[in-house]
């Protein structure tokens, strides 16, 4: 079990900090007051954009958009579920519950689990659960077995804590599934992830049929869309931090690493 913070996932929650929302368009919005007194021209208008970055990425509308270029594939059919013979289900984070005396998941990866339980039931296939423990403490699979034995009464065949990405998500799963004959999976994750996910998967020899869940979607219609929204500003958020992902694993497989 990790006992501390992992460096490298240390470097990529700073990296991210610092290029994502909240802290980029704080960032334009002090560079702005910094400069105008000496450019006022210059000043004003990072402080205006800054202003203007804050609201379009607080929207429903624009959290829309940006997970609609992401979430490229349809939920998934059960007839082709039920032609796999195992299900994975990604982590997606957890925390600290003083009310159970326990690490609970987080909004993500409660449906990841829920749609994964119910993907099981349907088609009785064995369960794998992919998550380590890159921030310290328990691994997010025992979380995750914890909560599909005691929420939905089912059992998972293989539980794989070791994992601190979505790359190793995938290699270490591969490493536990082949010992099993176990090749054509069902892989769960959030429809914005899968674009980045499913690829690791296959490159380790898997086949995998995406099963979606997660999708960003809002109700009402019209002017409630442009109303700023704190789940809106987190889906943004996510929405951003999968694209640079994408890219920086993109730019790492041109290089062969």
């Amino acid at each position: 079990m990790t006992a501390q913070t992992d460096s490298m996932v240390l470097l990529h929650l700073l990296l991210g900090s610092l290029m994502l929302p909240p802290l980029n368009y704080l960032l334009l919005a002090l560079a702005g007051w910094l400069l105008q007194r000496r450019r006022p021209r210059l000043g004003r208008s990072l402080l205006l954009a800054a202003g203007v970055s804050a609201y379009l990425l607080s929207l429903p509308v624009t959290a829309m958009w940006l997970n609609s270029w992401l979430e490229r594939y349809p939920p998934l059919a059960l007839a082709d579920a039920r032609q796999a013979q195992a299900i994975v289900i990604l982590g997606g984070g957890q925390r600290p519950a003083p009310e159970y005396a326990a690490n609970v998941l987080s909004g993500a990866a409660n449906q990841r689990v829920q749609y994964g339980a119910w993907l099981a039931r349907q088609t009785g296939l064995p369960i794998l659960v992919s998550g380590g423990s890159p921030l310290g403490g328990e691994p997010e699979a025992a979380v995750m077995a914890r909560v599909l034995q005691q929420s939905y009464g089912l059992s998972v065949r293989w539980q794989e804590g070791a994992s601190r990405t979505t790359q190793e998500n995938a290699r270490y799963s591969q490493a536990l599934l082949t010992k099993d004959g176990i090749q054509r999976i069902v892989l769960v994750t959030q429809a914005w992830h899968m674009p980045r996910a499913l690829p690791f998967f296959t490159e380790q020899g898997l086949q995998a049929l995406p099963a979606s869940t997660g999708y960003s979607r809002y109700d009402g219609q019209g002017l409630v869309h442009w109303l700023p929204s704190g789940t809106a500003m987190q889906e943004c958020h996510q929405a951003l931090r999968e694209v640079i992902g994408m890219l920086y694993y993109t730019i790492r497989r041109q290089f062969g690493s």
